[in-house]
Parts: C-alpha cells; sequence; structure tokens
C-alpha cells in the first residue's frame, strides 16, 4: 500500500510539474467562477458576456477583468484574476490562445 501511494504522489508532483492537473484547473474555475459571483455577478448579467464582442482577445479579456478588479476596489492578486479569466473563458468567450 505504501509503495503505491508513493508512485502515486511522484505521478501527481510530475503531472502538476507539468501543469497537466485537471485538479488544479478544477479549483482555479471552481475559485474564478466563486471570486465572480461574489464581486461581479451582482452587476454583470451571464448574458452580458455573451453579447460583449468587444474583446477579442484573452489578454483583452485580462485586462478588463484587471481594470474592474482596480475600479472595485477588489484589488485581486495575479492568480486570482487568472481563476476569474479561466472560469470566464471557459464558461462564455472561449479564446484558444494563451494570454501574455
Amino acid at each position: 500500500m505504501k509503495r503505491l501511494t508513493h508512485a502515486a504522489l511522484k505521478t501527481s508532483l510530475l503531472i502538476s510539474a507539468l501543469g497537466l492537473s485537471s485538479v488544479t484547473q478544477a479549483q482555479n474555475f471552481a475559485r474564478g467562477q466563486e471570486l465572480y459571483n461574489q464581486q461581479c455577478q451582482s452587476c454583470h448579467e451571464d448574458l452580458m458576456h455573451a453579447r460583449n464582442r468587444k474583446l477579442k482577445t484573452l489578454n483583452g479579456l485580462r485586462s478588463r477583468i484587471q481594470d474592474w478588479s482596480s475600479h472595485t476596489g477588489n484589488s485581486w492578486s495575479a492568480e486570482e484574476i487568472d481563476d476569474v479569466l479561466y472560469y470566464l473563458n471557459k464558461s462564455f468567450y472561449h479564446f484558444d490562445q494563451k494570454p501574455l
């Protein structure tokens, strides 16, 4: 049993180091959704994202999130901004490219 647990831990660490962990992505998605629901949802409806086609890139979306974080006094960390970006992109925008 210990051998299996040790091997599983090694594999998990390797996957995480390579950025392939779906658990990490799920946590980021859930955290982004939670931050968005707590801080943004009261003014934004989901339909707003469907009709907002001024945003053409993932970097444009990131910039918008950063601006609103500052504007509303949230002062989100870079990690929190990434989580909200991940949530919004996966839920509404579906941009393919990675941000700079």
